[in-house]
């Protein structure tokens, strides 16, 4: 049966040449191209978020990490905000949840960029709060890929799983594929993803105005269901 919240595009020809994208829900499965724009989109928020809010974007382990040590140190400002942004996040992952059974992918996505956009322009101690809602909205939005749940925002579980999956190449005593029936390399992909990601937040955040503009841009790509370059299949 088809998960509904996983939100594939259905591409369709009109007239023998032209294409549209339809809100239907058609598959639970997303690709690999998919998962390495929402993974470079992550890590690119990450960096930019920490680096100028000192929060994180989507990893909320870094975020209640931050948070216990405020409290321990009785800073009850900086716990205060570690709370918030983790509490936006969840808030962006019930809003995804709730809207995607009837809400098309496009304008999901297209939420998740206006708060990205937004997080770029508006005061520092709202943008912190704003971009993690739009981490959680991505985080909710496409979950499967490949055949396997993965996660786009969060990445240690999916690190878990690529070395699962390296182990069970070596393990044929139960006959079955390791768990989440994911390669390893597809796994890794989506981590370099990340880091990449990373990398270009860091930079655009010290030659760029407004850095998180850039990842709002990028984020439509991840309508697409491969490289616009490799041409449709």
């Amino acid at each position: 049966m088809d998960d509904p919240s996983m939100g594939l595009l259905n591409w369709q020809e009109i007239g023998g040449s032209k294409r549209f994208l339809s809100g239907e829900r058609t598959s639970s499965d997303n690709t690999a191209w998919q998962a390495a724009v929402l993974a470079i989109v992550a890590g690119y928020a990450d960096a930019v978020g920490f680096m100028t809010f000192g929060a994180f974007a989507g990893a909320m382990t870094g975020n209640t990490v931050l948070l216990g040590i405020a409290m321990a140190g009785a800073n009850f400002d900086d716990a205060v905000r570690s709370a918030i942004v983790i509490a936006s996040f969840l808030t962006g992952v019930a809003v995804s949840s709730l809207m995607q059974r009837r809400t098309p992918l496009a304008v999901l996505f297209a939420m998740e960029a206006i708060a990205i956009a937004a997080a770029s322009l508006i005061a520092p101690h709202l943008a912190a709060p704003v971009l993690a809602f739009a981490m959680g909205l991505q985080n909710a939005t496409m979950t499967r890929f490949g055949g396997a749940s993965l996660n786009t925002v969060v990445l240690t579980g999916n690190l878990q799983k690529m070395m699962q999956a390296f182990l069970g190449r070596f393990d044929r005593s139960s006959g079955t594929a390791a768990p989440g029936a994911v390669g390893g390399a597809a796994i890794a992909g989506m981590w370099l993803a990340y880091l990449g990601g990373v990398v270009m937040g860091a930079l655009a955040w010290h030659w760029v105005a407004h850095p998180l503009l850039l990842a709002a841009l990028l984020l439509p790509a991840a309508l697409l269901r491969q490289a616009p370059w490799r041409g449709r299949t």
